[in-house]
């Protein structure tokens, strides 16, 4: 074979490698599955990437979903700073705050719900009338019609859960196994 030969051969083999990893690339990207969009969460100098505890379709709202709630201490003068991508500010979306009586284990329900594009950030205060914050979450409403009633229902299709605990009282003031608790 003289040298010409042997850079065309060289050169066609180049060719052909270069495309064939361009396409298995190309099929990866294609074929990767889509990331769930997760909130930023940060209390008492502790930040989590929360994942979500549901993540339903808008077409399926009860669908199977295996998620957890993420675990982050708050105390007082340290609010739970809660910030949502674009895939959930960008829609109508619905926040619950629940606080509960120290003494009794009574527990209130706060709701708030905010029109698309209107709101990416909350401060959560970690009292409130003396009562102390344990939870909250993040849901995005979705429709359904009960068959057997056919009366209209809201659900959440997807919902981000945190607990929250007092730092020093039990609970683990990580991440919950939901995303990256950091010393801040």
């Amino acid at each position: 074979m003289t040298t010409r030969r042997v850079l065309l051969a060289v050169g066609a083999l180049v060719a052909v490698v270069g495309v064939a990893f361009v396409w298995v690339v190309g099929r990866a990207i294609v074929d990767a599955p889509e990331r769930t969009p997760r909130i930023s969460a940060f209390a008492d100098g502790r930040f989590a990437e929360v994942e979500p505890f549901r993540y339903c379709p808008v077409q399926e709202p009860l669908c199977e979903y295996e998620g957890s709630t993420a675990v982050l201490p708050v105390r007082p003068g340290h609010p739970l700073q809660l910030s949502l991508p674009g895939e959930i500010s960008d829609s109508p979306w619905g926040f619950a705050a629940v606080y509960q009586d120290p003494e009794t284990g009574e527990a209130l329900e706060a709701d708030d719900y905010f029109a698309p594009g209107t709101r990416n950030t909350l401060t959560v205060e970690p009292t409130r009338d003396g009562l102390d914050l344990v939870g909250v979450e993040v849901r995005l409403p979705s429709g359904v019609i009960d068959v057997d009633t056919n009366q209209e229902e809201i659900v959440s299709h997807a919902i981000w859960s945190i607990a929250t605990t007092r730092e020093g009282q039990g609970g683990d003031s990580g991440d919950g196994g939901t995303g990256t608790a950091e010393d801040g």
